[in-house]
């Protein structure tokens, strides 16, 4: 059977206040006051900044006490978005990533995302970022929640196929093809289905080094080990198109799938 991972779908502060210590020369100074409510300005703010450690820390402590988000579709899915990141790479790769932090993060982005969708039900954005979090929720949560979880993602992914298919490189395709190639047949996974969507993501989207990954993954996975060596080395080749912890995370298991398949193959 194959391993349910979606590993692809894959705080330091005051009571009274959210605030940053000096950042590095090179960052933006960023705080949050713990009476910060969740507007568009704000969350604006929060994503421009996100790309530095200190700052992870911070935005995670404000989520973790799940403020209140209204029913505007914006200031939902820009939450469920952040969410997301900050669960993901950088500071919270190793404390969210499946753990039971995790779970509380990710069901907070998921129930963003589901106000999203109340307001606007063919929102892309809503769609997209809704299965994501419930992908990252189901692996902090386990394999059972991972496969029941399942159905109501991918369900989603089409909608964001069928509305805007270039959406976030091509995402759509992309998460869609993971979920295919990591579930088991019983739970409706299919590789035939993974490769197609896989290879639409790298023909649509060739420069997005995660469309080339998530290939070189799913040919490790089947045994194709020349494939996934040629996939992952033209990741490494790419220029960057995402943010700077985005493109760490992407780098590192584009590397790490080029080692996996020089394994297979007897190469140093």
């Amino acid at each position: 059977m194959k391993k349910l991972s979606l590993s692809l779908l894959l705080g330091i502060c005051s009571v009274s206040s959210f605030a940053a210590t000096k950042a590095a020369s090179s960052a933006v100074a960023f705080s949050i006051e713990s009476n910060q409510a969740l507007t568009i300005p704000f969350l604006d703010s929060a994503w421009s900044n996100r790309e530095n450690l200190n700052n992870q820390k911070i935005i995670a402590e404000y989520l973790n006490t799940n403020p209140e988000v209204s029913k505007d579709y914006e200031i939902a899915w820009k939450t469920a978005r952040l969410v997301y990141f900050i669960g993901n790479y950088g500071y919270g790769e190793k404390k969210f990533v499946g753990t039971s932090s995790g779970v509380k993060l990710f069901d907070y982005g998921v129930s963003a995302a589901k106000i999203a969708r109340e307001v606007k039900s063919d929102g892309v954005e809503g769609l997209y970022w809704f299965a994501i979090d419930l992908g990252s929720y189901g692996l902090a949560k386990g394999i059972m929640s991972s496969a029941s979880n399942a159905g109501a993602g991918m369900d989603a992914l089409k909608q964001v196929n069928a509305l805007q298919a270039d959406f976030q490189w091509y995402g759509g395709s992309r998460i869609l093809g993971k979920y295919y190639q990591e579930l088991p047949g019983l739970f409706g996974g299919s590789n035939k289905k993974a490769l197609e969507l896989l290879t639409t993501a790298t023909t649509k989207a060739p420069n997005f080094r995660n469309n080339w990954v998530f290939l070189g993954q799913y040919y490790n996975s089947t045994g194709e080990a020349d494939k996934a060596l040629d996939a992952c080395q033209k990741a490494l080749q790419l220029p960057n198109q995402d943010g700077k912890y985005e493109e760490i995370r992407y780098s590192r298991e584009a590397q790490e799938c080029v080692d996996k398949a020089k394994a297979k193959l007897g190469k140093d």
